[in-house]
């Protein structure tokens, strides 16, 4: 937060916050009201600088395309990918059953399975990483 020179106006200036320091839970945090984030707005986040007594639901592409593309999914994905790798090595059948496990709470089935190590073998985990993040059973519980 910095004071304007010769105003009374404080102004926010956002931070791209990445890295292990900045890996945590948060029960309070800043937001600055006149600040927007683009990643929220695609959710129907309320305007900070008015109360919203309740969120419209809505769902739209525009929602998918964020959470596939988003630096925070990104930074997601391949972290996942190198604990994949740290944990089950460089077998693509191996570390599509433990990001299965990790993302999904279970095996994937057999109309999963060889896809998603075709997948691995060809991109990469951090590839299947984003999609499981981007799927209805990882963003809804039933």
């Amino acid at each position: 937060m910095s004071n304007a020179t010769g105003t009374k106006t404080n102004r926010y200036t956002p931070v791209e916050t990445t890295g292990p320091e900045f890996d945590r839970r948060t029960l309070y945090r800043t937001w600055a009201r006149g600040a927007r984030s683009g990643f929220l707005d695609a959710f129907d986040c309320p305007d900070p600088s008015t109360t919203a007594p309740r969120r419209p639901v809505t769902t739209t592409p525009l929602q998918a395309l964020a959470l596939l593309n988003n630096t925070l999914t990104l930074d997601l994905a391949d972290r996942l990918a190198a604990r994949l790798r740290r944990e089950v090595g460089e077998d693509p059948a191996r570390q599509v059953d433990r990001a299965y496990r990790l993302a999904l709470g279970r095996p994937p089935n057999d109309r999963e399975r060889e896809p998603a190590r075709r997948v691995v073998a060809t991109y990469g985990p951090a590839v299947l990483a984003r999609a499981l993040f981007n799927s209805n059973e990882f963003l809804y519980l039933d």
